[in-house]
């Protein structure tokens, strides 16, 4: 690079050339004014010698001024520099790729006036280069803002969740479905811990559920929570009106599960192992504290987590109709619902009630049962085998499934399916004629098995307290 004087007063001081590219230095005076307040004229105050570089950027004329000469040499040869690196094609387009230029520069100007042409095209072929074949850059452009809205707030997965548990909560739903919520959609929240909910696609979202593993009944329960989950964040704005990922989630094969009832002759073995003496860290003992847990589900239908919330003032043993109450709070499906007692079932309770506390005092219920019950008794356990052996014995007794879904918290659709002529009447009356021993050891008469007009008193609380819900 050389820098040459010229000696014209009304052109430039000196031009810096590099090759074919000029850059000139101006000189001028810089002068500075103020107005005197006695004369009301224009003084001047200081005047000092300014330089000037010009250059093109584009279409773009760009003038630096510095105080001092050399910086102004300086500042040229960096933008000789540029422009040789950069720009110097550009004087030599013409015709067809001159109008290409200017046409560009026009577009880009519009956008950011400080935008540089190379940049541009640079990272757009750059970005094109990473995209499928005839994928286009603006289809991958609509298909981010349709997922990342202008506007709406950025929130990660866990904020989201937060916030609805926060919201059903207050809304006064059930403890056992806000404490479903956090299991699992906490769960959820820390595998995609480092996400926002809008950049989560469909096939994770599947991969996610499939890979939980269970039954299909399980991770389509995971995929309805989490579908819930997509609602509200559209709901508060927090995803586009449009968004869909969640229809791309196919439903699991649902078959139910085989269901598994335990025989009269089995319940009798539990009942006897409970009674039964056993010697523990060298002392003796029984399990008949396990025996309202037993009765109340295999003759009463509950499930495991409503009776290890129940409380003796909700079993009601006196009175012209004797039945169990369990409160919305305490019902899977967040509402109320009775449940008639019979009359072995109350026999079975009658010595362990109390006007209030839990039935069951136990941590680990399922151990006692699993563990030393089942194990005492060789019985094998069988899952919720007391909850269905009352829905198909009960069934198989009044022959009315409505009744049924009722009492036990199910829609009619689901007792229908699973439960219909699973077992003989004659089973079912076995069933509910299991009795307690006399305490001189003689066995009870059977009692008659309850019928469906005792149940129809125990329903008289109204149907709008009474809940038919889906789901086992």
């Amino acid at each position: 690079m050389k820098t040459t004087p010229v000696s014209s007063e009304k052109g430039p001081l000196e031009v810096a050339k590099l090759g074919s590219i000029s850059v000139p230095i101006y000189a001028t005076t810089n002068r500075i004014y103020r107005l005197n307040p006695a004369s009301g004229n224009r003084e001047l105050k200081s005047e000092h010698s300014q330089f000037t570089v010009t250059y093109y950027e584009g279409s773009r004329c760009v003038k630096r001024k510095f105080a001092d000469l050399e910086k102004a040499r300086r500042e040229a040869e960096l933008v000789l520099i540029k422009l040789a690196n950069g720009e110097a094609e550009v004087l030599k387009l013409t015709g067809p790729d001159r109008a290409d230029y200017v046409h560009a520069m026009r577009h880009l100007r519009g956008w950011d006036e400080s935008a540089q042409l190379n940049l541009a095209v640079t990272d757009y072929v750059a970005a094109v280069k990473r995209l499928p074949e005839s994928t286009s850059l603006k289809e991958v452009v609509d298909f981010f803002l349709k997922r990342h809205p202008i506007g709406l707030p950025q929130k990660t997965v866990k904020e989201i969740v937060d916030e609805l548990i926060e919201s059903k909560t207050k809304a006064g739903k059930s403890e056992i479905y806000v404490k479903e919520l956090n299991r699992r959609l906490g769960k959820f929240a820390n595998t995609f811990v480092e996400h926002r909910l809008s950049t989560i696609t469909g096939k994770q979202i599947e991969d996610y559920v499939r890979g939980l593993g269970g039954a299909g009944r399980t991770q389509n329960n995971v995929r309805q929570l989490l579908n819930t989950l997509f609602k509200f964040a559209i709901k508060r704005g927090y995803l586009a009106k449009d968004h869909d990922e969640m229809s791309a989630v196919e439903l699991a094969a649902d078959d139910g599960g085989e269901i598994e009832v335990f025989t009269p002759a089995e319940l009798r073995k539990l009942f006897a192992a409970c009674e039964a003496t056993v010697m523990e860290r060298g002392k003796p003992r029984t399990r008949e504290d396990m025996i309202p847990y037993l009765a109340i589900a295999a003759f009463c239908g509950l499930r495991a987590a409503e009776i290890g919330r129940l409380d003796w003032a909700q079993v009601h043993l006196t009175g012209p109709e004797r039945f169990v109450e369990i409160k919305a709070g305490n019902a899977k499906t967040a509402s109320r619902r009775t449940v008639p007692i019979p009359e072995n079932c109350a026999a079975w309770l009658t010595r362990f009630a109390q006007p209030s506390g839990p039935v069951v005092s136990l941590a680990r219920t399922d151990k006692q049962l699993f563990i030393y019950l089942a194990k005492k008794a060789s019985v094998p356990w069988k899952h919720n085998g007391l909850r269905h052996a009352f829905i198909s014995y009960r069934l198989a007794i009044i022959k009315d499934v409505g009744q049924v879904s009722l009492e036990a918290g199910n829609s009619p659709g689901m007792v229908f399916k699973h439960y219909r002529q699973l077992v003989r009447e004659s089973e079912a009356h076995d069933w509910f004629s299991i009795t307690p021993a006399k305490k001189d050891g003689a066995d009870v008469l059977p009692m008659p098995a309850f019928g469906a007009s005792e149940t129809a008193d125990a329903a008289k609380t109204g149907p709008a307290e009474v809940a038919v819900a889906a789901g086992v």
